[in-house]
């Protein structure tokens, strides 16, 4: 089992998704590994949800 992390956004735990790397990308020896940067499906849908409204056009007054 893996340890639960933190989303960067608010701080709830959440459990990693199953990364598995592509075993035809011939990048992944080249480039030291980072720790993967997770956020959680909430904070995920609230800036979603602000990036749509941020396009959209202001209405007339």
């Amino acid at each position: 089992m893996e340890p639960l992390t933190r989303c960067i956004m608010c701080g709830r735990e959440i459990e990693p998704e199953e990364f598995k790397p592509d075993p035809y990308d011939e990048d992944d020896d080249e480039m030291p590994r980072k720790k993967a940067v997770l956020i959680c499906q909430l904070c995920e849908a609230k800036l979603r949800h602000e990036a749509d409204d941020t396009r959209k056009n202001p209405k007339p007054m």
